[in-house]
């Protein structure tokens, strides 16, 4: 089978304005902290990749239907239990979370890398030190209407930051959409048209409805367009690779740029966030690695006016093809040249729309 090459490698960078997304661990008692690290002797605020993955999951949930059904599983044993998922029943074909952001199987050794890459979301200002006092004083007004006189409010502290922060994402369109595993057993009943992959102890069956052999490497068809194809390299050893079909591999990703461009929903501590790009910056490139991430910055003159810099910079990177830009009025930007596109050429160039339409209209709509 020959191997699609038409999407290309994206990344996006993306400025947001943001507030203690991400909490960490309780010091003294009853104060909540936030995340923080060092750069270049300051002190900053960071959102964790984690916690930006989850953010951008449950968006996808919410807004494009995707499956949180992926089955888990805890390996391992006593207090060493690790929870992951489950390959045995769940894969990239049947599973968009379990293609986009990888896994590591450990009954059968199985790593696969996320196809979906993520930075830290690192604050664009020092943090200085700022904390709020909370106390549930409203309940305990209500207890006391109610006839509970004994009750007492329960004070603590918070960690606050308010500031710009900058994340970034690539897609490796070479990895999304394809599987590879080293199995020692693999049985193609051809009975009843169902597959059977031993992995970890476990049984997995898969059925096709189709299947064309040439030499050792066989090639089933599943759910009617997916791929499965089985090498056979050594007397025990196949080479099984996943291969899921284009349509649905160019809605995943354009599913994930719909929810980058548009907002992640993201809530902590009780506190609805805003995760929503006042700068977005898309672009083609010739290697899947977050190339903006480390130029842009964002700078405030005598006046209180915002500047963003960096992107001329990052558009000088030869790995650099194509390029959406948007701003918005707090942040203005005023960025020309001929790899700037918009929205409907961009997807056009990245391969995933045709010459006819665009294949998310709800895109051209917000465009």
């Amino acid at each position: 089978m020959e191997e699609n090459k038409f999407f290309k490698h994206l990344t996006v960078t993306i400025i947001f304005d943001g507030n203690a997304l991400n909490r960490d661990e309780k010091i003294a008692g009853n104060i909540t902290a936030i995340k923080k690290l060092n750069y270049n002797g300051e002190v900053r605020s960071f959102i964790s990749k984690y916690a930006i993955r989850h953010y951008l999951f449950e968006t996808l949930v919410k807004s494009k239907n995707w499956s949180k059904d992926a089955k888990l599983i805890a390996s391992g044993s006593g207090d060493k239990k690790v929870i992951q998922f489950d390959i045995a029943q769940s894969d990239i074909l049947n599973n968009e979370e379990i293609d986009c952001f990888g896994y590591m199987y450990t009954e059968e050794t199985f790593t696969r890398k996320a196809p979906v890459g993520i930075t830290k979301a690192v604050s664009l200002f020092p943090y200085e030190q700022d904390m709020a006092f909370y106390a549930n004083h409203n309940l305990v007004e209500r207890s006391r209407e109610q006839g509970q006189t004994n009750i007492q409010p329960n004070p603590y502290n918070k960690e606050e930051h308010a500031s710009y922060y900058k994340v970034s994402f690539t897609i490796d369109t070479e990895i999304l959409g394809k599987d590879t595993w080293l199995v020692k057993d693999f049985k193609d009943q051809n009975q009843n048209n169902e597959l059977e992959i031993s992995i970890g102890g476990n049984r997995k069956k898969i059925k096709y409805s189709q299947k064309q052999q040439n030499g050792n490497i066989t090639e089933y068809t599943i759910d009617n367009s997916h791929k499965l194809i089985c090498q056979k390299i050594g007397n025990d050893l196949y080479k099984i690779e996943f291969l899921l079909n284009d349509k649905e591999k160019q809605k995943r990703i354009c599913d994930i740029l719909s929810v980058l461009k548009n907002g992640l929903y993201a809530q902590s501590s009780g506190e609805s966030n805003t995760i929503i790009p006042l700068v977005f910056i898309a672009a083609t490139v010739k290697v899947p690695s977050p190339i903006f991430h480390p130029y842009i910055d964002i700078l405030r003159d005598s006046n209180g006016k915002i500047q963003v810099i960096g992107i001329n910079d990052g558009l000088k990177n030869e790995w650099v093809e194509n390029v959406y830009i948007q701003g918005c009025e707090k942040i203005p930007l005023n960025i020309e040249g001929k790899k700037i596109k918009n929205w409907s050429e961009f997807l056009k160039e990245a391969g995933l729309s045709d010459d006819k339409k665009n294949t998310n209209t709800d895109e051209q709509k917000n465009e």
